[in-house]
């Protein structure tokens, strides 16, 4: 199989992100395949996109608890998570829950 052949395949298999319709990684990838020569498609570019894919560099370099709930504000990627998830459901927060940094 071609590496341009490899990178649509990645490409049409990599997930939708529903928080930003209009910018897909996986469009970019399509691209990259229809616009640059195969030749220069090198079999590392279809490795460093499968490690993206299998989240291998998390497995590689884990997060420290520490980095994950920095002393300055230790629930900033909890409520950031949380409120990713809440985006992805259509839930929004009122202008008081804001103001007073109430998360549910």
């Amino acid at each position: 199989m071609s590496a341009a052949r490899a990178l649509k395949r990645l490409a049409s298999e990599w997930p939708k992100d529903p928080i930003r319709p209009h910018l897909q990684f996986g469009e970019l990838l399509e691209y990259i395949a229809e616009s640059t020569p195969a030749d220069k498609i090198s079999s590392r570019t279809i490795g460093a996109v499968k490690a993206l894919e299998g989240n291998e560099l998390m497995k590689k370099y884990p997060i420290s608890p520490k980095m994950r709930a920095p002393a300055s504000f230790p629930q900033h990627y909890d409520r950031l998570i949380l409120s990713h998830k809440n985006a992805l459901q259509g839930k929004q927060r009122t202008f008081l829950q804001v103001l007073f940094g109430i998360y549910k």
